[in-house]
């Protein structure tokens, strides 16, 4: 990530410590193309590394061929700004290209096979650590493919396709798709798999594991300064996750899946067959507690949001995809998941027991009002833009979690103990896949029927409403209830904390940063700053960037006065801002009196992380 330059799909990702979502497109006008195998090839000459060349044939095209660019739903990186030379030929002779929109291009073919030619120019790194899911180039391998690499015929995605890596000799490839009888050529069933499955090329180390039958691939990018890891605990690791996924739905939604790590790389995307996730070799050597928590919910994605995904999200798009109302469970339910996942593979996860888990999520809750008050219904509507809730903030990730732990212990309540989220995801999964699409109303619904349970009023209140909710009343089914304090928030060391909940974040077009806020009654709300201020200067000095921001933020204390200038529908303001503590919950969950034996043994059977159904 780039933390100099902030655009809004990384301001959120910033302020709500996520990850990302799923590949998702959007249907154009039909097309005269026929479904035949369109065919790709990827060329990477080591002598110049500042990007790659792109050929695609499309067999018998006729008429009007539109060309486009798949869109991302959060991680739109417009790489079609970075396509030149784009040309197009048939039965020998040029073609004009006609550039209709952005990510959209026009050919009028003559019949036969159409040839489409471009190179993609790598944009610079701005940051000595990139994204892991974005393609790049390097003396020994990169990442390709995919939507930032190639295009497809808009209203021909059923067609199934073929690529072709021509590449240094000594360089190997690995990839999601299919492989064939060539070693460099891959197939994809449709359009959708092809833009959906990054490629990774060079010289990497890689390991093979076999989960029910299905192959599962683990290839490493190392930098020439690699550190050595303990890859026998890292591939012990990731059986176990994938063995665990694979117990809850009876069988996995794909025929192979690949797991690409990328030295030097930050960040991690969720892909149908597979995964990109920044790995650090020297983070590797460490720890690594980090890189399975991050796989965790990453490839718990495969499942909850690329199987089983919003309706908004269905389909190939070149145009940015409509918001879902969703998120909280696409995003939520997957990290309630992969918590669980990580300690039924026991694994490490950031808390001893899912009980200091659960005691850690709800503080955090309760410290930020907005989750209280604003539907995740609403906060799943707006999660893309940052100050779109003003001065109020809530996390789909966090908000999403709780809701999902809360409606666990409904259906454990009222099953007995003999069914719990486990068995709603795994009918939401039986119910849809990536063509048909989830709805609210879809996930209430599992809800119901795996529980008989009034799933409509909880929904009513908390998903669609805003109604607060009430813990006790679900950690009752497990004999426990919270008990909330305050105190003021302390450092580290046990120093009392400085009240420094703002954040500053640019919008993608490279605009001055602005102010966002995340509670209205913090030192800085109360000083009279807003969400979206426009930031000048602190304490005289020019605000150019977050990470300037960052920078002077950090060296507040408590006492001192901050000085901001911002400019606020078109006026400037000068405001001084009293730099205080604040306070900050603890939530303890004890055991209610008279505790049933029912209640003692459902909580055992949380506590343990499991289902009796498994």
């Amino acid at each position: 990530m780039n933390t100099d330059c902030l655009s809004i799909r990384f301001a959120v990702k910033l302020v709500q410590a996520c990850t990302v979502a799923a590949v998702v497109f959007w249907h154009g006008p039909a097309t005269r193309a026929s479904n035949s195998v369109v065919s790709y090839v990827i060329r990477v000459d080591r002598a110049d590394l500042s990007g790659f060349d792109v050929q695609m044939r499309i067999p018998r095209a006729r008429g009007t061929t539109r060309l486009a660019m798949a869109s991302h739903p959060i991680y739109d990186d417009r790489y079609w700004r970075y396509v030149e030379d784009l040309s197009a030929e048939s039965r020998g002779a040029k073609l004009s290209v006609t550039h209709e929109e952005d990510a959209l291009w026009q050919v009028q073919a003559p019949g036969g096979e159409l040839i489409v030619k471009y190179r993609v120019r790598l944009p610079p790194e701005t940051s000595a650590i990139r994204s892991a899911y974005k393609p790049f180039l390097s003396e020994t391998g990169g990442l390709v493919g995919d939507l930032h690499s190639l295009m497809y015929v808009v209203g021909a995605t059923s067609a199934s396709a073929r690529v072709t890596l021509d590449i240094p000799k000594d360089w190997t490839i690995a990839s999601g798709l299919d492989p064939t009888s060539d070693p460099k050529t891959f197939a994809a069933s449709s359009a959708e798999v092809l833009l959906d499955s990054p490629i990774a090329i060079g010289k990497f180390q890689q390991w093979d594991f076999i989960v029910n039958g299905v192959p599962h691939r683990v290839v490493y990018l190392p930098q020439s300064n690699a550190a050595s890891f303990d890859t026998r605990a890292f591939i012990a690791g990731l059986k176990g996750l994938a063995s665990e996924a694979i117990k809850i739905f009876g069988r996995p939604p794909y025929r192979r899946y690949t797991f690409i790590y990328q030295d030097g790389a930050d960040g991690a995307l969720e892909h149908l067959n597979s995964v990109t996730i920044g790995a650090r070799s020297q983070s590797l050597a460490q720890e690594l507690g980090s890189v399975f928590q991050t796989t965790a919910h990453e490839y718990f994605h495969t499942w909850n949001l690329m199987r089983v995904r919003p309706i908004e999200r269905v389909g190939i798009r070149y145009r940015p995809a409509e918001p879902t109302p969703v998120l909280w469970w696409s995003e939520g339910a997957t990290i309630f998941f992969s918590d669980l996942l990580l300690r039924r593979a026991k694994l490490p996860t950031s808390e001893p027991t899912r009980l200091a888990h659960l005691e850690n999520k709800l503080a955090t809750y309760l410290l930020t009002p907005g989750y209280s008050h604003i539907s995740p219904e609403r906060v799943s509507l707006t999660s893309e833009d940052p100050f779109a809730l003003g001065d109020d903030f809530s996390s789909v990730h966090l908000q999403g979690e709780v809701l999902s732990s809360m409606l666990d212990l409904m259906v454990r309540e009222a099953t007995h103990g003999q069914r719990s989220l486990d068995d709603v995801m795994r009918l939401l999964s039986e119910r849809f896949n990536p063509e048909r699409g989830i709805g609210d109303r879809d996930i209430e619904s599992a809800v119901h029927d795996t529980c008989g349970c009034d799933a409509h009023t909880f929904f009513e209140a908390h998903v669609r409403g805003t109604q607060p909710l009430d813990f006790d009343r679900y950690l009752r089914a497990i004999g426990l209830r919270m008990q909330v304090t305050w105190a003021p928030a302390v450092n580290g060391d046990g120093t009392p904390a400085a009240d420094l909940r703002i954040f500053a974040l640019t919008r993608p077009e490279g605009s001055a940063p602005r102010i966002r806020l995340t509670n209205p009654s913090s030192a800085w709300g109360r000083a009279g700053l807003h969400t979206g201020d426009r930031l000048i200067s602190v304490d005289g000095r020019r605000v150019a960037t977050p990470a300037d921001f960052r920078v002077w933020l950090g060296k507040l204390h408590i006492g001192d006065t901050a000085r901001i200038e911002v400019e606020r529908n078109g006026r400037t303001l000068t405001l001084s801002v009293a730099v205080s503590g604040y306070d900050r919950p603890t939530v303890r969950l004890e055991e209610i009196p008279d505790t049933r034996p029912e209640q003692v043994r459902l909580r055992t059977q949380w506590l343990n992380s499991s289902n009796s159904t498994r």
